[in-house]
């Protein structure tokens, strides 16, 4: 039955082996960096690659399933634009709820999936926007998203406007303060939305994108190491701003509580100054060292995620079969991500490990597992939930007086309902 209002002829269909290695590799990424010793000589330079790089290419293949949900390269119109949003607002209602679950197994690690779920809904506004309008936003995320998330937490510190947390706090958090920081990772997922517009039957599509994502890696790496050349630092400094967004800094508590000074207002009235708040140096905005949130590091993760998915959708279909254990992490990444962090909290040896054997076998442990999952029973355990609930969400009862269009009714279809959109390599999330 076909149900999608697209000719087969305009919309690419199937699901694409490249995003599910791409989104494997990612996750598989995250692996390494969360679970590998610590980085000492090439071996550690080698597992240092993964770091950073892995949650970017996870939220430019975000943008991919966005555009994949919402009608790959036609966007759907009608019904099936608004089930393809209520499947995203509830997509992001349940990841909050599964972070929610993992963050009380976690310390350790910044979880990402929270952040998913925000990126998810803040870019439903710009889902029609063409390719090339969405290209231009990354670069505009890329090159402002890094100075804003340096300058506006310290200019809220220093006016007595930063957040004492709930609803708020999360907000600032998901987009200027925390390791994923919003305003720089939009860009990733404006770009992966743009990559899944295009026509991607089309070999010229990665053929150009290739190249474009190799430049944009060497630019960006290029100059994060020649800007850490020229730019003098104080003792004890380092170049970027750390992963808890800690861009700026403050003078001990007696500074800045101090009630009696008179260069202090915190009369509760209008904006407070506080002088013990510094603004952060420019070499908070050099180098290009992972989750630095520079503009160098985003140009330069920004185009090596851009380069390996345009190589893998290159080498075609085969790939999926050649590296189909790769492949079946990828298309169940949710409950790979879930099963490490369920794993680091259940196995101490994964904890802070001297050696390379505990990261081995939890990627061994993820590889054959999520294999034989997929071969015998498809969707991941979350992605089928997913699935499941997202399907359900868009059922569209008509009220009184209204019908079922007939044009797209089949004899499959529940009496007096809408017929159902089918998600279209949607399970990965």
């Amino acid at each position: 039955m076909q149900t999608n209002s697209l000719s087969p002829a305009l919309g690419y269909a199937g699901r694409i082996a490249a995003f599910d290695i791409a989104r494997g590799l990612a996750v598989l990424g995250m692996f390494i960096a969360h679970v590998g010793p610590e980085r000492e000589g090439l071996t550690g330079w080698l597992l240092g690659l993964a770091d950073g790089r892995s949650s970017i290419l996870f939220a430019t293949l975000a943008g991919v399933s966005l555009a994949i949900l919402t009608g790959r390269n036609v966007p759907y119109t009608g019904v099936e634009w608004l089930q393809a949003k209520i499947r995203i607002y509830t997509r992001a209602a349940i990841l909050i709820v599964i972070v929610a679950i993992l963050s009380l197994m976690n310390d350790i690690v910044a979880l990402i999936l929270a952040h998913y779920a925000a990126w998810f809904v803040l870019a439903l506004p710009f889902l029609r926007w063409r390719p090339r309008n969405l290209f231009i936003a990354a670069g505009v995320c890329w090159l402002l998203g890094p100075i804003v998330a340096t300058y506006l937490p310290a200019f809220f510190e220093k006016t007595g406007m930063d957040t004492m947390g709930g609803l708020s706090g999360f907000l600032i958090e998901a987009l200027l303060t925390d390791t994923y920081v919003g305003v720089v990772y939009m860009g990733f997922v404006f770009a992966g939305i743009a990559i899944g517009r295009l026509d991607l039957t089309q070999r010229s599509v990665p053929g150009t994108l290739l190249p474009v994502g190799i430049s944009l890696a060497i630019i960006g790496y290029g100059g994060g190491y020649l800007s850490t050349q020229f730019m003098p630092l104080d003792d004890g400094a380092n170049f970027g701003w750390d992963s808890t967004g800690a861009g700026y800094s403050s003078e001990p508590d007696t500074a800045i509580y101090d009630w009696a000074s008179p260069d202090w207002r915190g009369d509760g009235f209008g904006l407070d100054w506080l002088p013990g708040v510094t603004m952060p140096e420019p070499y908070f905005l050099m180098g290009a060292e992972p989750h630095s949130g520079t503009i160098w590091e985003a140009l330069g993760s920004g185009g090596t995620a851009i380069a390996i998915i345009a190589a893998l959708l290159l080498g075609g279909p085969i790939l999926g079969k050649v590296l189909y254990p790769i492949a079946a992490v990828g298309s169940m990444s949710l409950s790979a991500y879930s099963f490490h962090i369920i794993a680091i909290w259940a196995i101490p040896a994964l904890v802070f490990p001297e050696s390379m054997w505990p990261m081995f076998y939890l990627l061994l442990a993820a590889l054959v597992l999520c294999s034989i999952w997929r071969f015998t029973l498809g969707r991941g355990p979350f992605e089928l939930l997913m699935y499941r609930a997202s399907q359900k969400a868009t059922r569209i009862l008509p009220g009184p007086g209204d019908s079922p269009r007939p044009a797209v009714a089949s004899e499959q279809s529940p009496p007096h309902q809408f017929p159902e959109v089918p998600e279209q390599d949607s399970q990965q999330q």
